[in-house]
């Protein structure tokens, strides 16, 4: 590229970025100034709504970034997974906490509806007893903040801090205006309830035992007690409570397995209600602190109610402005922040304002100093690319983050899979903690106990004895035949989908490895390693696939490649053996290998890629995680201009800022945090490495604000039909390899990519320019 093309192009973003400086308010212009970048109206373009229809189960309610509380609508009926559904014409209730794009039920707590008329005589019938009709053209939603006109004439304003929930309730004139409280409308059911009115300090407070993540109801080991508090602006006119199916008015308390309140407002000179709320896994005392730390009850007015969604919305476009990408198409950036914007969401807090948190061993613990306590770890899905995204641009978060999951393993016993707020649901297999914990170090996440850490990785790692008592899971569950036979075989017991847990195992000892490495043990990265390779123990040299073997090193009989059970046995989890044997990103030389050389490699990606998103199938599937790193897999074989191409087909065809933007669940983040890569140009292909595969930028440019330095990535050319590049520079000097260390520029760097409508073969295809295979 021309030093006169590259003076052009830094001419027009200085000329776009004065223009942008230029709107800034002045408060906007001294926090530019102290981040030493200048802040944008990103926000704009992230829309809470994208996610919302398809299979992506997202919610559109306010939140705060990384939000303890989710103060969102459930529409229809109140059973999808992320409350809401686009498609659905009423909604039934708001309640205080949701899970983001994920793929079973959870939470809906606390229900909260308003209605006008007098206080009923009996308990609701159901979710939908108060449900109003409503339509997205009387539906306002931005980052921090919901509004809705229902068709009943009311309106609902919601937005949150990080633990609390301010809402604004506008009824119309006419008759009395109310609102049910729900104390059991937890999706799953609230195995017990209770519900506290409080008239002299216009309180309602309450408690709920529910949970079952996943595991549908009857189980124990991830329920959770869940408290609120909520304190209206004014006296409550009357009050009635329900105690399972009895209604008793004036009660003061309702307590069962069904239990609630229904409250009327005197209205008569202000139709509009004020309501201040919170949540808190430890306590009704903690979830009052939370609103009197965040949202002080001096501050009660409708003005104030303006200002805390106007600061959540700021606190959300500084985030967004981690990154900040020029150029482009006004859909691909709506994509791109929406997008971002989702990744943000989860994990989630779960320590109140005073630093206590509900631990894994069913005490109660504070943390230390300023740090925070998460959960929510959608694990087997965010280690593949959320956790090195958070790493980069909330270094302090994923910190916490990294040792939130180390004292989940010293209170509860294990690293969990599949952690909820408080206690590890055991969900999906492999031992994803690892990967996740090796990630954050890997891409700058380094404020956390490292040696611990290591520590009780490592001895998951080669102690099947490693075990959760109040989970009632293993780490690993099938450690003893993987460590004995170098395998998961057919029929274990513990766990399941045999394949795919050899290979997450695998996958698990590579990250381990890396971190191992980089905290200078030598000789656990040696061992690790080695265990790493044993996903060549499931590969069958005569069919050319990965397949479920018998205790006694027999293949399984009938195979089929695009089958996810065969022998009566689920073999790969969310997949089939044509999609699972692509899953060894950290030794895909070897792979090619065993398939017959880089070309036969390559054709047979070329037959995979002809369907993007078909399930379970022969085809690739690109709607969910196994599947997320093979179009980079072309990079390993000589053949660049093919991932570029699939890439994207992929960013095009899949993703977009509709209600049904996504190829599937987005896994609190990880589809979206692929997308935020890939449009990047680069992606962590290798779980716990610190390598970048490229495929190509699809904005002009992009700016990743690191904590040690900036990191712009130029792409010339870049259209939607120009995937294909040409040539590029790191820091000024031609490069033809297609990876980097993100160590290479975690301190500032400069990426300039020449892109084009047609694929030079040439660039990248020399084998030394490949990503590095260990083998």
């Amino acid at each position: 590229m021309s030093n006169q093309k590259l003076t052009a192009a830094m001419a027009m973003f200085f000329l776009i970025g004065a223009s942008s400086c230029c709107s800034l308010h002045k408060k906007d212009a001294a926090r530019s100034l102290k981040k030493g970048y200048a802040t944008e109206d990103l926000a704009q373009y992230a829309d809470p709504m994208s996610g919302t229809g398809g299979n992506a189960n997202c919610f559109p309610g306010a939140v705060a970034p990384f939000g303890m509380i989710q103060w969102s609508p459930d529409t229809g009926n109140g059973q999808h997974k992320g409350g809401y559904y686009c498609d659905d014409t009423s909604i039934s209730d708001f309640s205080l906490d949701h899970l983001s794009g994920v793929g079973c039920t959870y939470g809906e707590d606390f229900a909260m509806m308003p209605f006008m008329g007098a206080l009923p005589t009996l308990p609701p019938a159901g979710r939908g007893e108060f449900a109003s009709g409503f339509s997205h053209g009387n539906e306002s939603v931005r980052p921090g903040y919901y509004g809705v006109s229902l068709d009943n004439g009311i309106k609902v304003e919601l937005t949150t801090t990080a633990r609390s929930g301010f809402g604004r309730i506008t009824y119309p004139s006419g008759s009395a205006t109310s609102i049910m409280i729900n104390a059991a409308s937890d999706i799953n059911r609230s195995e017990e309830a209770a519900i506290y009115i409080d008239p002299d300090h216009r309180e309602i407070s309450g408690w709920s035992v529910g949970g079952f993540f996943c595991h549908g109801r009857g189980r124990d080991h991830d329920q959770r007690k869940v408290y609120f508090c909520e304190v209206f602006d004014r006296p409550f006119a009357a009050w009635s409570a329900w105690s399972n199916d009895t209604l008793t008015k004036g009660a003061t308390a309702g307590s069962g397995n069904t239990a609630g309140a229904y409250i009327t407002f005197d209205t008569g000179n202000d139709r509009t209600v004020l309501a201040k709320v919170a949540i808190s896994y430890v306590g009704i005392d903690n979830a009052r602190g939370n609103i009197k730390t965040e949202s002080p009850l001096t501050e009660f007015s409708s003005a104030d109610f303006d200002k805390t969604a106007e600061k959540t919305h700021q606190i959300w476009n500084d985030r967004l402005n981690k990154i900040q990408v020029s150029g482009g198409t006004p859909e691909a950036r709506k994509t791109f922040y929406s997008m971002l914007y989702h990744a943000l969401v989860g994990p989630c807090i779960v320590s109140d304002a005073n630093g206590q948190y509900y631990g894994y061993d069913a005490k109660i613990h504070k943390t230390h100093g300023n740090r925070v306590q998460y959960g929510v770890f959608s694990g087997w899905d965010i280690y593949r690319s959320e956790c090195q995204l958070l790493a980069m641009i909330a270094p302090k978060e994923a910190s916490d983050m990294a040792q939130s999951l180390l004292l989940d393993y010293q209170q509860g016993g294990t690293f969990p899979r599949w952690g909820v707020a408080t206690q590890d649901s055991g969900v999906m297999m492999g031992d994803p903690a690892a990967a996740m914990i090796a990630d954050f170090y890997a891409f700058g996440a380094r404020d956390f106990d490292t040696k611990a850490s290591l520590a009780g990785l490592v001895r998951a790692a080669n102690d099947p004895s490693v075990y959760s008592p109040l989970a009632k899971t293993h780490e690993r569950d099938a450690l003893a035949d993987y460590l004995k036979l170098g395998y998961v075989p057919e029929h274990q017991k513990g766990g399941y989908g045999n394949v795919s847990m050899t290979l997450e195992y695998c996958s698990a000892d590579f990250a381990l490895a890396q971190f191992a490495k980089d905290l200078g043990d030598t000789q656990d990265y040696a061992v690790l390693m080695k265990h790493a390779q044993n996903w060549q123990n499931t590969f069958n040299a005569q069919s050319g696939y990965v397949e479920m073997r018998r205790r006694n090193g027999r293949w399984a009989p009938g195979f089929k490649n695009d089958v996810n059970k065969y022998d009566g046995t689920t073999a790969y989890v969310e997949g089939t053996a044509a999609q699972y044997t692509w899953m060894v990103p950290f030794n895909l030389k070897g792979l090619a290998e065993k398939m017959g050389g880089p070309e036969a490699a390559s054709d047979r990606l070329d037959h995979f890629f002809t369907k993007l998103n078909e399930g379970n199938s022969e085809y690739a599937n690109l709607g969910n995680e196994p599947c997320l790193n093979m179009p980079w897999i072309y990079d390993f074989l000589g053949k660049p201009w093919k991932t570029q191409q699939i890439v994207r087909r992929a960013e095009t065809e899949l993703y977009s800022p509709a209600y049904t933007s996504y190829p599937g669940n987005d896994d609190v983040g990880e589809m979206s945090s692929w997308y935020i890569f890939a449009a990047l140009g680069m992606y962590p292909e290798l779980p716990g490495s610190d390598a970048l595969v490229f495929d190509s930028p699809i904005f002009p440019k992009a700016v990743v604000h690191l904590p040690h330095g900036d990191v712009t990535i130029i792409g010339h050319d870049a259209a939607k039909d120009a995937p294909y590049v040409q040539s590029m520079e790191l820091d000024g000097k031609p490069s033809s390899k297609l990876w980097i260390h993100f160590n290479q520029i975690s301190h500032g760097g400069t990426v300039i990519f020449d892109l084009g409508s047609s694929p030079n073969k040439d660039w990248g295809s020399d084998a030394a320019d490949a990503p590095p295979s260990y083998q």
